[in-house]
């Protein structure tokens, strides 16, 4: 029995030594191979990293603009008003309508205004009627006072007498300049009112398109306090363009510069116009600052409307041929107002260089001193204290 236990034995002790065989075999490949993959690691050629990316300082036409949003109005605007009260009998215009200066626009009823012209004539006829009385009188009572004074002379009469005919010729006289200044007042009156007839008929001041038109025929207007807007025209042959401009690009803008625009409306053209003035009063928009930029275009197609929105360019400065390079080439901005770049050396390897700058165009910068044309820049600069130890490091040199 202890025989065949020992033949059972012997096979599975067999089977235990293979493998431990089989694992001691793997580990030394595994051994192998990482000793091998440290030697390739190790003396295999290694690629070069790949340069850092770099600009050139070289000769560039820029073109500095301040961009901002904007508004189109008409550069004449006009609202036709009620100078007297009444109702609206005709509207003689539609919305769209192009009118020239002194065309009618809207007619009141002129029954009211006919009727005070009416009574302020009769007035004035009756005043005159009344002076021409007047003077018949003073005529008599001048020759009266001339009669006494020679009865007088002759002693043929008392003094009170001419005493009496005397002073009914300053009566009559002072009535005379009482009454015709009556008549001027009436005179200035009925004016008026024949004025007040003529605004019935109201005319437009200026020649433009009706551009809004708040009334209808049959409504009653009253201008008593508040003049009641009845068209309102506009000349819209020029247009006007009120870009907002923030507060830290103001500084650069002046009157005369060049400045454009295109529309919201996908429309490709680019209108150009000069700036004429910007207005001192800013407008505010929460914490932010905006001046209001105005400069004019021509508009004879019609093909701007007011109120547009627009995307307005101006131009500040204009530099031709000057050096220049990349503006993500800039680093820090020091305290004298110059930036740091990184130039590469003969060797290859950057080092760090202050420079002064001039017109800049969101792609490139213009470099007044610093550097000269040829130089190499890196478009990316280390961080500000990376530069400021590579700058400590090659003055310590």
């Amino acid at each position: 029995m202890t025989e065949s236990m020992n033949a059972r034995a012997r096979p599975a002790g067999r089977l235990r030594r293979a493998w431990r065989s089989w694992w001691v075999r793997i580990g030394l490949l595994a051994v192998f191979a990482a000793a091998g993959a440290a030697a390739w690691s190790a003396f295999a050629p290694r690629t070069p990293p790949a340069p850092p990316p770099t600009g050139e300082a070289a000769a560039a036409d820029i073109t500095q603009t301040v961009l901002a949003a904007g508004v189109l109005q008409p550069r004449t605007k006009v609202d036709v008003g009620a100078q007297v009260s009444g109702q609206v009998q005709k509207i003689h215009v539609q919305l769209g309508q192009q009118v020239k200066k002194g065309e009618l626009l809207v007619s009141l009823d002129p029954a009211l205004a006919e009727s005070d012209v009416a009574q302020a004539d009769a007035a004035v006829a009756q005043q005159a009627a009344l002076i021409d009385s007047t003077r018949a009188s003073l005529g008599l009572a001048r020759r009266e006072a001339e009669r006494q004074h020679r009865l007088l002379g002759g002693e043929a009469t008392a003094a009170a007498e001419a005493e009496r005919a005397d002073t009914e010729l300053a009566r009559l006289e002072a009535d005379l300049r009482g009454q015709t200044a009556t008549l001027n007042r009436l005179q200035a009156e009925l004016v008026q009112r024949r004025l007040r007839l003529g605004y019935t008929a109201i005319t437009a001041p200026i020649g433009g398109t009706v551009v809004n038109l708040p009334v209808q025929e049959g409504q009653t207007v009253i201008a008593i306090q508040v003049t009641p807007v009845m068209v309102t025209l506009a000349d819209l042959d020029e247009i006007t363009v009120r870009a907002r401009v923030p507060e830290a690009d103001i500084g650069q803008v002046r009157p005369g510069q060049k400045a454009s625009f295109v529309t919201l409306a996908g429309e490709a053209q680019r209108h150009e116009g000069r700036v004429r003035v910007i207005q001192p009063i800013p407008e505010r928009a929460g914490n932010a600052v905006f001046y209001n930029v105005l400069f004019e275009v021509p508009n004879r197609e019609r093909r701007l409307l007011s109120d547009m929105t627009v995307q307005v360019s101006i131009e500040t400065g204009r530099a031709d041929k000057v050096l220049a390079i990349p503006m993500v080439a800039l680093g820090a901005r020091g305290d004298d107002g110059r930036y740091a770049v990184q130039v590469l050396g003969r060797d290859g390897k950057p080092e760090p260089r202050s420079i002064r700058t001039g017109l800049q165009d969101g792609a490139k910068v213009q470099v007044s001193e610093g550097l000269k044309a040829g130089d190499k820049v890196l478009l990316a600069p280390p961080p500000a204290d990376a530069a400021s130890a590579a700058a400590a490091a090659a003055s310590s040199v």
